[in-house]
């Protein structure tokens, strides 16, 4: 019995690794359904609070036309490891249109709820200062 206890211990706790350092290729994100909000921010402004809150795990892919850039959230320098979610900001006539699909992958440090706040956290740095100085 001592020795199938490791054994047991051992095919509970690898999928439970595996499903935390999985992620999934850009065309399978790319396929999914994301949920849509509006930020008051400019693109550039969201490129950057973006960047500043996930650090290593961003990756930016700005496009040719003015105002479409697509944030990569992926587990850092280990890109080969695919993406857990798809940021797309494009810009809108007041601020930007932001578009987050998720891979639905399991990321207990980082789950779609915390990205979506993170990106309703960057504000407008403009508006944010003029509400401040009444």
């Amino acid at each position: 019995m001592i020795g199938i206890r490791p054994l047991l211990i051992a095919a509970i706790v690898a999928p439970l690794l595996a499903a935390c350092a999985s992620g999934s290729s850009m065309e399978y994100l790319e396929s999914q359904d994301g949920s849509t909000i509006h930020s008051d921010a400019s693109v550039g402004e969201l490129v950057g609070c973006l960047k500043r809150k996930l650090g290593d795990d961003a990756t930016v892919d700005a496009y040719p036309e003015p105002g479409k850039v697509d944030v990569r959230v992926g587990y850092g320098s280990r890109a080969d490891a695919g993406y857990s979610y798809l940021i797309n900001l494009r810009a809108a006539r007041q601020g930007t249109d932001v578009q987050i699909r998720s891979a639905g992958d399991f990321r207990p440090m980082l789950s779609k709820g915390r990205v979506t706040g993170y990106v309703k956290d960057c504000k407008d740095r403009k508006s944010t200062r003029l509400n401040s100085s009444h």
